[in-house]
């Protein structure tokens, strides 16, 4: 800058380029928590009407305010359909030659919107799934990269997740929820908990215990998830049946509404 001059210096052309994609990454996360935020009132004056379920969110899980190696039990136990861990990192749930319809789901083990479509669907889709009547493919991913202590917690969810062979796949990602810590929980989702969480369902070897303990797979988790971002889906829970996506009302509705259109999709 020359003498007497005021004010800041010119910005390099690398500079400029960096300032636009931080700018542009800010925006995008503001994006993603006022989607986040729309469907958490969509979702709450959903189930305000529907007595059964009116408990949700974050009132729904006592003594979710700070990290625990305690685990509750998961809310469906079975019967499953066979699981099969896919090259992308997605899971696939169905019973052998189903091809049709399929039900994509695009989750966030962190996501409280996510653990509100497990309460009301959750069983609901494994159960038809087990008997024959729909093809799952589970899309676990991030979608608070960026944001702390959201994105942390949500890494080391599936890292574990990772790290749990096919047949048992579907019982920890159900115990993932029915245990999901507050968004705002520093150190949610602990080793000592993910580890407790597959002693409960059996998995209490080393091989196991040596891949969440080490989180094996967590430097994966980020790319995977800006994958998937990139690809357009950019709130969770994103639901699509046959390629079309499903609503947020029918989503946190219990059961029905969503059986009947899986149904009517034959």
């Amino acid at each position: 800058m020359a003498p007497g001059q005021t004010g800041c210096p010119p910005m390099s052309k690398a500079g400029r380029a960096a300032a636009r994609e931080r700018i542009r990454l800010e925006r995008q996360r503001a994006a993603r928590r006022q989607r986040r935020n729309r469907a958490l009132l969509i979702v709450g004056g959903t189930l305000a009407v529907i007595v059964v379920a009116v408990v949700v969110i974050f009132a729904v899980h006592p003594g979710k305010s700070s990290p625990t190696t305690s685990v509750r039990g998961a809310r469906y136990h079975g019967p499953f359909a066979p699981a099969t861990l896919n090259a992308d990192h997605s899971v696939t749930v169905a019973q052998p030659g189903v091809r049709s319809p399929v039900l994509n789901v695009y989750e966030d083990f962190q996501c409280p919107v996510c653990d509100v479509f497990e309460q009301a669907n959750g069983g609901v889709v494994q159960k038809l799934a087990a008997e024959g009547k729909v093809a799952v493919i589970y899309h676990p991913f991030i979608v608070f990269l960026g944001e702390q202590p959201q994105q942390a917690n949500s890494a080391r969810a599936w890292a574990a997740a990772r790290c749990v062979p096919a047949a048992r796949w579907q019982q920890y990602h159900n115990l993932l929820y029915a245990n999901q810590p507050r968004e705002t929980t520093a150190g949610g989702f602990p080793v000592s908990q993910l580890l407790a969480m597959g002693s409960r369902i059996g998995l209490t070897g080393p091989a196991f215990t040596r891949c969440v303990t080490s989180q094996r797979y967590a430097g994966q988790a980020i790319a995977v998830s800006q994958q998937i971002l990139k690809g357009g889906i950019t709130s969770t829970p994103t639901v699509k049946l046959n390629g079309r996506a499903v609503s947020t009302s029918i989503l946190a509705s219990p059961g029905a509404a969503l059986q009947k259109m899986i149904l009517a999709a034959h």
